[in-house]
């Protein structure tokens, strides 16, 4: 059972993994949401460092950012959260971290094990108000990466059982979702997790696993390139364009986030979807996400052949430097950026739509246009002179 809420002004928030898509958006909306007073402090953790100046944060007193801090290391997150002024008045705890990207699956479940351990066993040492923890996990728990080999029914709802063995040992989402059951056990403070589907959004440092910030690239070089007005043929198969899914944008992320916490009678120890709005398909979004850029999006060619941003992206790849020179734009943004996981996510063939009546039924009606989502990162990437 939770503890009653602190009232509002003297919630302190403590956001892991805040250089993250998702931590990033969590550091503006606390500022903000539910109202300009609700946290009279945000600390934002990070393991690579973020300065205040490039991060491109409001000017609030409020934000703090402390950089260095390797969670795999349980001693050192003790001493580094130990030695940040104040830490003990931290009241909401908002983890998004994640390690190991490019290894197995029992590597990426034992170093992601280990961080959600350490971080969550310093903050009951550190932080002996602590009354909520939202632990971020995603469509991974839904068995997508073996749709084809497991019962995988979408919509995608919450209260669809774990995978079977011996696809379920490699989703470490599982293993997180019962630390936190058993670390949250007679507590006084309580935990859920939250699931978005892909992530939609802008960080001002490289993340290679962007959607938008990968898209934002490929259709201004393309632009800069083939001219205003020229066709880009959609860069996925026939089934890829139809397929259903349901994009989340970064702030209604890190909004939910923020109201789930502070509702534990309703959430407690559950997950939850979180989407922009209803199902939406490439068909829908693609024409409006070139449109943007001055191009005519289109579909798949009607002979089956299947074109590719990555291998476009590639192909030009002795342009890069030229093009941002020319633009004055930020450098590393092309070479940072994973053309493959873009051409993954919009290559997925089959529908992984959320079910999002959880989330719903607790009061949560934000709503948006998919493509609109899209906008919003490309309108921050221009500021940030990623693109131009």
């Amino acid at each position: 059972m939770a503890n009653e809420l602190a009232p509002s002004g003297v919630r302190q928030a403590l956001v892991f993994g805040a250089s993250g898509i998702t931590g990033y958006a969590l550091l503006k909306q606390l500022l903000v949401y539910p109202t300009p007073t609700t946290f009279s402090r945000v600390i934002g953790l990070t393991r690579r460092s973020l300065r205040t100046d490039v991060a491109q944060l409001p000017d609030d007193h409020r934000i703090e950012l402390y950089s260095d801090l390797d969670l795999t290391d349980r001693e050192q997150t003790l001493f580094h959260l130990q030695h940040i002024p104040g830490i003990k008045e931290t009241t909401h705890v908002f983890y998004a971290a994640y390690a190991g990207h490019g290894t197995d699956y029992q590597e990426l479940k034992r170093v992601n094990c280990e961080i959600l351990t350490n971080a969550v066993g310093t903050c009951e040492i550190v932080c002996p108000k602590m009354q909520f923890f939202t632990l971020q996990t995603g469509g991974k728990a839904y068995g997508v990466e073996f749709s084809d080999k497991v019962p995988y029914n979408p919509p995608l709802s919450e209260s669809l059982p774990r995978i079977p063995e011996p696809y379920a040992s490699n989703i470490f989402y599982y293993a997180q979702h019962d630390i936190m059951l058993r670390a949250s056990a007679h507590k006084p403070w309580t935990f859920c997790e939250i699931r978005p589907d892909a992530i939609v959004g802008f960080v001002p440092q490289n993340n290679a696993m962007n959607i938008a910030q990968g898209l934002g690239l490929f259709l201004s070089l393309y632009r800069s390139t083939e001219g205003e007005g020229s066709t880009v043929v959609f860069p996925g198969s026939e089934s890829a364009w139809n397929a259903l899914h349901t994009d989340t944008s970064q702030d209604i992320l890190a909004r939910f986030h923020i109201y789930a916490s502070m509702m534990p009678e309703a959430t407690s120890g559950r997950a939850f979807n979180v989407v922009d709005g209803p199902a939406t398909t490439w068909r829908e979004v693609w024409p409006e996400l070139c449109a943007y850029f001055g191009l005519m999006g289109v579909g798949p060619t009607a002979s089956g052949e299947i074109s590719s941003a990555q291998e476009w992206m590639e192909g030009h790849r002795s342009d890069w430097a030229k093009w941002t020179s020319a633009n004055q734009l930020k450098t590393g943004a092309l070479e940072g950026t994973s053309w493959k996981f873009m051409q993954d996510v919009i290559g997925i063939p089959f529908r992984r739509d959320y079910d999002a009546s959880a989330s719903r039924s607790i009061g949560f009606e934000v709503v948006r246009a998919h493509a609109q989502g899209y906008y919003l990162a490309f309108d921050e990437m221009r500021r940030a002179r990623i693109i131009p």
